[in-house]
């Protein structure tokens, strides 16, 4: 148990961002708690209780303690009646400050993302098994929003909206930003400010701060304050990685590292990177972090739903900053409208942020504002839901004002089926329930591909699409072929696994793409889900010593090749020239100039069609010509590659490459195709014995077998599908027909087999 509190807690207003948690860490410290809440919601619930604390009323008794939410008004009856008879009676900040006095508190304080970056810190020290606690403020999807540990560490984000903020003395403390807030309490900007710099001043070993604010807050202190940005003690660069993904660089005196995360934006890089300071400054070794995939937490950029008609978004930002960061990092999408939908919170905060709120609204498409999310006030002039419509139809004519009596979800449904469209839900209050309740809705509305796009909207971001009749020809290289029911590029194996699961769940076929180089797309398309790794995610080329690497499956063999080269890897030269990516190379064991890929694979690892996630050594592996068992239903996630010599010439290798690469120039065509379509006969060559029976410049359609190579259709232009099995068909018929033999497609029919087709 925890020193100075009593051993039977009761949680009131128990289902509140800060106050779950709260409830959670004291029950796995040993405390018996108690909690209710008048809104309870069914997950919240479930938390509580797997936690071992007991929904139930307040019942009162002489050993028992009542911690509270700020939401909880000073007339609630059941704080009036612990208060009046001298009882334990504390305010959610106040028993954390409890909790707090025996750890070292690493307090991620701020105006706005204290949530977002304390989780990103949650995530990075468990990513390198550090052994602490936390407490969040906020829930995360795929964890716990709080952890008891014996450890002495203790990370929590500190609220200073109610004044709790000066009970603390933190080990670390982690300073956002300070922008004027939480007016009933800090009249005036320097008030505000001034609850900051006393913290700074309690900290006992050192603060992280802005760059900015640094010497202002420095000010009067004997703590050692750290400076982030630029200028400062330790600077940031970042850059985007692609869709979802940005890389941040930290560079200091004493400080210096890059990692690779799964968020996009400005903001959420600057969070990540006040984390990553973060970690180092409580002196956790991190040298081999180099990517990290954060976890997802509720109500902050979560995806709802995901369709290719429609996207159900929800934040919380509710400070003008917040806001404009959100939109901001909203990428453009063509022909999609954005709708936001926004719950200010507290009549005070409304009246006295009114224009700010205002203008960071000004640039939505279109704005739905609902009334004010009160918490414990009374309306207030200046403050209500009609005066800030009133100030935001100065600046923007696309708004209208839904009233607390009106449920806006019949109008919300109705625009969602004006797609394609983008819901976004921002503010405090009822914006989750609304989002989930529209979600719902939609999800119910599709039988086949509701419980997919509910699935994967819980690991999507802003940035992750679906899409639906995507043209396939230009994603082949024989540039043929009809549309996808629906198409995806996960940007992590998060996505893929969820994306499997859901799929398997439902019954929906799953179509793994790779670079679409040994296949044929039939014209009329393909049913069920199109899976193509081709976001920079999968491409990864990662060192790991004495010759070996592992290597992403969607990389391209054309830059694993010049990778290699680049490294001094030799071995792999005999690969290049092969129009694919790693993982389509591994699924058909290709080769070239008499190697195959599994010479110079050590391990693979895949993921099922069921999205389990396996790994196996090559001697594990059924592996022959043209095939390797474990992946015909399954998807290859990366490799580890050796090299016959770890430390090659560059240039020696590159000579090799360039020589592979001249020979199959001048033997392959240089027009669209599959490459080979038909599998070599057991000791004989199929383009050798197509040449023989004087089919080589054969025409169906736009389709011909090439007068260059036997053993390759190519598109002339225009080609269908249908012309490429047509000649397919007729060179079959002529080899059984005039030598005896069976010539067997290598290339894959998508979606479709050859047994049917050739019928």
């Amino acid at each position: 148990m925890i020193e100075g509190l009593p051993k039977r807690i009761h949680c009131l207003g128990a289902g509140g961002a800060g106050m779950l948690p709260l409830a959670i860490y004291l029950s796995e410290a040993g405390h018996s708690v108690t909690a209710e809440d008048d809104s309870l919601e069914l997950d919240a619930r479930g938390l509580l209780e797997s936690a071992g604390v007991e929904i139930a009323s307040f019942v009162e008794t002489e050993d028992l303690g009542l911690v509270f939410s700020s939401a909880i008004s000073e007339e609630n009856p059941v704080r009036r009646s612990v208060e009046e008879k001298g009882g334990v009676c504390l305010r959610r900040g106040e028993c954390l400050a409890v909790i707090a006095k025996e750890k070292k508190l690493v307090a991620v304080v701020g105006s706005h993302g204290k949530t977002t970056t304390c989780a990103m810190l949650i995530d990075l020290l468990d990513t390198l098994d550090v052994d602490f606690g936390y407490l969040l403020g906020a829930q995360f999807v795929g964890k716990s929003p709080s952890r008891f540990s014996a450890n002495e560490w203790l990370i929590a984000e500190i609220d200073e909206s109610d004044g709790t903020i000066e009970g603390f003395s933190p080990e670390v403390s982690v300073v956002l930003n300070i922008d004027h807030d939480h007016h009933a309490r800090y009249p005036y900007p320097e008030d505000y400010f001034e609850a900051f710099r006393r913290l700074v001043g309690r900290t006992s070993q050192v603060a992280i701060v802005p760059e900015p604010l640094k010497e202002t807050l420095k000010k009067g202190s004997d703590s050692e304050v750290c400076g982030l940005g630029e200028g400062g003690d330790v600077s940031l660069q970042w850059s985007s990685e692609g869709a979802g993904w940005s890389k941040l660089s930290l560079d200091g005196s004493s400080v210096s590292g890059d990692l690779t995360i799964n968020r996009s934006g400005e903001m959420n890089v600057q969070d990540a990177a006040f984390a990553l300071l973060t970690v180092k400054c409580m002196g956790v070794e991190s040298s081999g972090l180099e990517r990290v995939e954060f976890d997802s937490v509720k109500r902050r950029q979560r995806c709802w739903y995901n369709s290719p008609k429609v996207q159900v978004f929800e934040d919380y930002a509710h400070h003008p900053e917040e806001i404009r960061a959100v939109l901001q990092a909203l990428p453009k999408k063509e022909g999609w409208q954005t709708v936001v939908v926004f719950q200010a919170h507290r009549y005070t905060r409304t009246r006295e942020m009114k224009d700010e709120l205002a203008e960071s609204l000004a640039e939505c498409e279109e704005l739905i504002l609902l009334d004010v999310y009160a918490a414990s006030e009374s309306p207030v002039e200046g403050g209500t839901g009609q005066d800030l419509y009133a100030e935001c139809r100065k600046r923007n004519k696309r708004v209208c004002f839904v009233s607390s009596v009106i449920d806006p979800l019949g109008t919300l449904h109705a625009r969602s089926l004006q797609g394609p469209v983008r819901i976004v839900f921002l503010g405090a209050g009822v914006g989750d329930r609304l989002a989930r309740r529209l979600s719902e809705r939609l999800g119910s509305e599709d039988s086949r591909w509701g419980v997919f796009d509910s699935a994967v909207a819980e690991v999507a971001g802003f940035t992750t699409e679906i899409r639906a009749d995507e043209p396939m020809a230009r994603k082949t290289t024989m540039r043929v072929g009809g549309v996808a029911e629906r198409y995806f590029e996960p940007e992590s194996l998060q996505q893929l696994v969820v994306a499997l699961k859901a799929c398997a769940k439902a019954g929906i076929e799953v179509r793994p793409l790779g670079r679409g180089s040994n296949l044929v797309v039939p014209d009329e398309g393909v049913s069920g889900l199109v899976l193509r790794l081709s976001h920079p995610y999968w491409s990864r080329f990662e060192k790991l010593g004495e010759g070996k690497a592992r290597l992403g499956a969607g990389m391209r063999i054309k830059a694993l090749c010049g990778q290699a080269a680049k490294e001094g890897l030799e071995g792999f030269e005999f690969l290049e020239g092969i129009p694919g990516s790693l993982g389509g190379v591994l699924r058909m064991n290709a080769g070239a100039m008499g190697g195959w890929v599994f010479d110079v694979v050590e391990s693979i690892r895949y993921v099922t069609l069921e999205g389990e996630v396996l790994e196996a050594q090559k001697d594990d592996l059924d592996f022959g010509y043209r095939y390797c068992r474990e992946l015909e239903d399954a998807i290859a996630i990366d490799a580890v590659f050796v090299s016959k010599k770890a430390d090659g010439s560059s240039e020696s290798i590159r000579r090799t490459i360039d020589t592979y690469q001249s020979r199959r120039k001048e033997s392959q065509p240089r027009e669209p195709s599959a490459g080979c379509i038909f599998k070599n006969p057991e000791g004989d060559s199929a383009g050798r014995l197509i040449e023989e029976l004087g089919l080589k410049g054969a025409v169906v359609g736009g389709a011909e077998i090439s007068k260059v190579h036997g053993n390759f259709i190519i598109n002339r232009g225009g080609a269908r599908s249908e012309d490429v099995i047509e000649l397919v068909r007729f060179a079959r018929k002529v080899a059984r027909e005039r030598k005896g033999v069976d010539l067997h497609p290598e290339v894959l029919l998508f979606g479709a087999n050859w047994e049917e087709a050739l019928r």
